[in-house]
Order: C-alpha cells, then structure tokens, then sequence
C-alpha cells in the first residue's frame, strides 16, 4: 500500500512537472500576442486634409461652405499632391508634411514656417512653428501655410 501511494504521488509529481513547459509556453505566446496587437493598436491608419476649392468659391472663412471644400484621405504609405504641397502618413519625403504616428498620436514635420490652431478655436488661438519641428496633432486642426488654409480630421487608428 505504501509503494502503491509513493507511485500515486510520484505520477502527480511527474505530471506536474511535464505541464510546466506547457503552462509556461501558453502563458509565453499569449503575451507576445497581446504585446504585438497593443503595439499596433495606436498607429493612426488614416486622417483626412480638407481645404477650400478656389474654383468654387472666393468666400472665405465661415462663408465657405462644405460644398466648396475638398478632402483628401490620406492612408499610411501614401504621398498625395494636394494644392502644391505633398503629404504622406509613414512616407517620409523631403518638402512634404510628414505625418507619422508615436504612442498613439498623430504627428508630424513642418515642411515651412507655418502656423496652427485647434478647431474650435480656443483663447490660444494661432501658434507658429518653424520649419522641422515635430508637431502633435490633437483632435480637428486647422494648419495655416501664407494664405492656404488646411483642416486635419477625422484621425483614425
């Protein structure tokens, strides 16, 4: 009876130890996996670029409606020509806005001194930047080069 339960105990000790490579192995795989998608999870997949269409209209301001606006989706790896200046989402180009996602923010580098402003406005209003700085987008932008207007919406991730 005693060699019969020390056998018992020794199978459970066996057996526990077989299973630790696989617990450990499960447990390994499920964190790398959960590390990849949190990794990806907050790359910005798109944005859209919205500017007044002259040929439609010469109001500006509030006076120009949505129908005389145009928008550009730019999605990453493209490089779109849009009123003489290019943009790209992780597509870096000289001379363009290059727009490139980290921890889950939209941002990007100043091809020329230019300015920018939250939308809606805020008491901040217009914040000017140098050409190569590195600029965070937050929510709705609107992105002032001498006298084009751009607008960033609509960050998706």
């Amino acid at each position: 009876m005693f060699a019969y339960n020390n056998f018992l105990i020794m199978k459970k000790i066996l057996l526990l130890i077989l299973s630790i490579p696989i617990l450990f192995n499960a447990c390994t795989n499920k964190s790398e996996k959960n590390t990849y998608k949190n990794s990806h999870k907050n790359n910005i997949k798109s944005f859209n670029v919205t500017s007044k269409n002259p040929e439609l209209t010469t109001n500006s301001g509030q006076n120009v409606s949505l129908d005389d606006m145009i928008t550009k989706n730019i999605k990453i790896g493209d490089k779109i020509l849009f009123k003489s200046f290019y943009f790209t989402l992780e597509n870096k180009h000289d001379g363009a806005f290059n727009f490139y996602s980290k921890n889950g923010k939209l941002i990007f580098n100043t091809p020329t001194k230019l300015s920018i402003m939250s939308m809606p406005p805020t008491a901040k209003g217009l914040t000017t930047y140098k050409e190569g700085d590195n600029i965070e987008i937050d929510g709705t932008t609107l992105i002032k080069v001498n006298s084009i207007n751009f607008v960033i919406s609509d960050i998706t991730d």
